[in-house]
């Protein structure tokens, strides 16, 4: 498995020596896959690991594109979870749950079970994880096709529609991808919080700028294309992890040589 460096990576060092109030900043970590660079031999080999549930959901899907991100999604959550617990990668179980987001079952109840969020867009598979917070993760391709301003009068709130439209076309879409990705990934971390509410009344201008003023932190990242939102109840620092490949070779390795941050 190749963890490909980035920016970001270069905070690593200083992110325990950072404070919110005197405290010690809760962290998360981003993985990002691109699909395209995970062969056909890794994708047969990752759905035999895939439990029962989940080999069920997998076998619902009639697209292939979907059926793809559906497992590489589950195989980076396991990943990801080996990386931060030690635990190894094929000793992590997942149950699909119906209209929530899937369970993660340990081992044993020596570890918490940490917090995580899932998303992927065309090719392009996403997972935060984190002992600290709970999340909610988005992710978008940005498709400079599609008829942003259309869909955002129709999906959007009036002010935030109406704030895109001041925008030069060159900002639009980005910034489209952002109010976008925030309102999913808001979504979720109601969901996860076990909590309801209407995003509307919550964000009523632009969302970077308000979800804060609503008790929501966000951390925006962006890369050539793809927009990316993870949203908490509380402040937090995140790290990335951007994978170039995963293999059967690598899940091997972390089963027998489980590693933690």
């Amino acid at each position: 498995m190749r963890v490909r460096s980035s920016p970001v990576l270069c905070l690593k060092a200083s992110l325990s020596k950072s404070r919110i109030n005197n405290g010690p900043v809760p962290t998360a970590t981003l993985w990002l896959l691109n699909g395209n660079c995970v062969g056909d031999d890794a994708l047969a080999f990752f759905v035999q690991r895939l439990s029962s549930s989940e080999a069920n959901h997998y076998g619902s899907f009639l697209r292939r594109e979907r059926r793809r991100q559906f497992l590489l999604g589950r195989t980076l959550l396991r990943f990801a979870v080996s990386n931060l617990t030690g635990l190894p990668v094929d000793e992590l179980d997942v149950v699909e749950r119906p209209g929530n987001a899937p369970l993660l079952v340990l081992p044993d109840s020596q570890h918490a079970s940490p917090n995580f969020s899932l998303s992927h867009s065309r090719n392009w598979v996403a997972c935060v994880v984190s002992c600290d917070v709970t999340l909610g993760l988005d992710i978008e391709v940005n498709e400079t096709a599609r008829d942003t301003d259309a869909i955002s009068e129709l999906v959007f709130h009036p002010s935030e529609h109406l704030w895109l439209l001041t925008l030069s076309n060159a900002e639009r879409v980005s910034s489209f991808y952002q109010i976008w990705c925030a309102r999913e990934a808001l979504h979720k971390l109601l969901c996860n919080l076990g909590r309801e509410a209407d995003l509307s009344a919550l964000v009523e201008s632009n969302v970077a700028q308000e979800l804060e003023r609503f008790g929501w932190h966000q951390t925006i990242r962006a890369f050539p294309g793809l927009s990316i939102v993870a949203v908490s109840d509380r402040r937090f620092a995140i790290r990335e992890r951007i994978l170039e490949r995963v293999t059967r070779a690598d899940w091997i390795a972390a089963s027998q040589h489980p590693y933690s941050n």
